[in-house]
């Protein structure tokens, strides 16, 4: 039988406290989006992928962009329009526009009340 060693455990660092936590991941995050810009070109939401650099301001606040989804022509550019402070969207079929609608309306498409959360959520009125 073999003789019992007692030997030292290393000393543990101390637990981060979860604040230092989040502001520390959100340090990180921010240096991995300005690493690779062109990375965030494009943002997915449900079915549907969003040219998130390309972003356009109209004079009244609304915001446009091209979209694709899954299931719709490639051929015809789609393009989506937000409207932050009235939590609304528009999309373009075959060249011309819906009509504003909440994005969860029916015929929405998946993942759009996400998009315009995160969409409103990060502009600077």
């Amino acid at each position: 039988m073999l003789p019992f060693i007692a030997t030292a455990l290393p000393e543990l660092p101390p637990i981060v406290q979860q604040e230092q936590t989040k502001s520390r991941q959100q340090e990180i995050l921010e240096k991995i989006m300005q690493q690779a810009p062109e990375a965030a070109s494009e943002r997915s939401f449900g079915d549907c992928t969003y040219q998130w650099n390309q972003w356009k301001l109209s004079a009244d606040g609304v915001r446009t962009t091209l979209r694709s989804c899954k299931g719709e022509s490639v051929q015809t550019p789609s393009y989506i329009a937000v409207s932050c402070s009235a939590l609304q969207v528009n999309a373009s079929e075959a060249g011309k526009w819906n009509g504003w609608r909440s994005p969860i309306a029916k015929g929405s498409k998946p993942g759009e009340a996400m998009m315009v959360a995160t969409l409103c959520a990060n502009i600077t009125q």
